[in-house]
């Protein structure tokens, strides 16, 4: 399936000039295992065995489902402190230093409390023993870079506090990371491939280079890793870009912000798309994924992501594994990270969305 997407000339023509941010969602085959265990008081509704005869089905409302006709990708941002955010940096443990701001010093906290608003409907609220019922006995993988890491945690930190201590477990073993559902026999999955297809920085913690280079139509080694997996999801971006810098102008930005997003607070306003984005590009891969014959869904989260100018790391985020010093945070033009993402924050929306599509097309048997 990727190996077919990958060697398409229109996409090939692209890979230089990738600016778009994107989630592909593919669904692979089933992994019938049963569960481990089945005594969980927090599981008594939705942690049945996947051999008992008659197990309970995953309960999903018409408020579950996206409306018909919805485009959840274009709406606004809404200031919302009474439900978000869904977990803090506190509660959840598998956080790494990258994204946890606040704990690395920034000073305030509104980037927390936005919530997207789809033009004429509703997201489905999060609903964490939900997601877990629907990936009984099943993998979710995340694979990109280290934006793709954080979506991978923020989903971490959104199932994991109605798990019970000893019930689940994260395990690192390079290039992947790996949390597991005890009772539910399921799992959540990362997996570092910075181009998705294979290049000289596929190592785990040693992929700064000199010179990049990827073969782009070779995607074995890694697809060998992504056997048996039940939902795929895919995300690749700054690595494609010529120059990984954040693409854009200065009345984008605070003004005498010398166009990061250091010092930001809020969100972008009103009819929006960065000047990072390319609309043709999004168009071809749009157009090439409708072609394929696998269930593959296109999730283009670029446009409401290119909002949050305010929800980057910044000069409050690691470079090179280390947290910014003193001098290196008073130099906010050099050193501010504008492709990060402090969490909780926008990776929790996402998910959200990659949750929405998970019920739509969830069906009981």
């Amino acid at each position: 399936m990727m190996k077919q997407l990958w060697i398409d000339r229109r996409i090939q023509s692209l890979f230089p000039v990738a600016l778009v941010s994107l989630l592909v969602v593919g669904t692979a085959r089933l992994v019938l295992d049963n569960l481990k265990s089945n005594h969980s008081q927090a599981f008594q509704l939705y942690g049945r065995a996947r051999a008992e005869k008659h197990r309970i089905p995953v309960v999903i409302s018409p408020k579950d489902r996206i409306e018909e006709g919805c485009n959840v990708f274009e709406g606004e941002w809404v200031w919302d402190n009474e439900s978000y955010p869904f977990y803090t940096e506190e509660s959840c443990p598998y956080l790494v230093k990258q994204v946890t701001c606040r704990r690395n010093g920034r000073p305030d906290s509104f980037y927390k409390n936005w919530r997207w608003q789809p033009n004429g409907c509703d997201l489905p609220r999060f609903d964490a023993l939900k997601l877990l019922q629907i990936l009984r006995g099943k993998r979710l993988m995340f694979i990109g870079d280290s934006v793709q890491r954080a979506q991978f945690e923020s989903m971490v930190c959104l199932v994991q506090s109605v798990i019970p201590e000893g019930k689940k477990s994260l395990r690192r073993v390079p290039p992947m990371k790996i949390f597991r559902v005890e009772e539910f026999d399921a799992s959540i999955e990362y997996y570092w491939a910075p181009f998705i297809v294979e290049s000289n920085s596929d190592h785990a913690t040693n992929h700064t280079v000199l010179k990049r280079s990827v073969k782009l139509d070779s995607i074995a080694k890694h697809g060998k890793q992504w056997e048996g997996v039940d939902v795929l999801v895919f995300q690749s971006y700054v690595w494609w870009m010529y120059n990984p810098l954040i693409n854009a102008t200065s009345w984008e930005w605070k003004p005498g912000s010398d166009g990061n997003c250091f010092n930001e607070s809020y969100p972008i306003q009103g009819p929006y798309w960065g000047s990072g984005s390319s609309l043709q590009i999004m168009e071809i891969v749009h157009d090439t994924l409708q072609q394929l014959k696998r269930n593959v869904t296109l999730l283009n989260i670029t446009q409401l992501s290119e909002f949050r100018k305010d929800a980057h790391t910044s000069i409050y985020g690691e470079r090179k594994g280390k947290l910014l010093t003193k001098e290196q945070r008073s130099d906010p033009k050099h050193f501010a990270d504008c492709i990060h993402w402090c969490l909780p924050g926008v990776p929790d929306t996402w998910n959200e969305i990659l949750y929405a599509y998970l019920l739509k097309n969830h069906h009981n048997y």
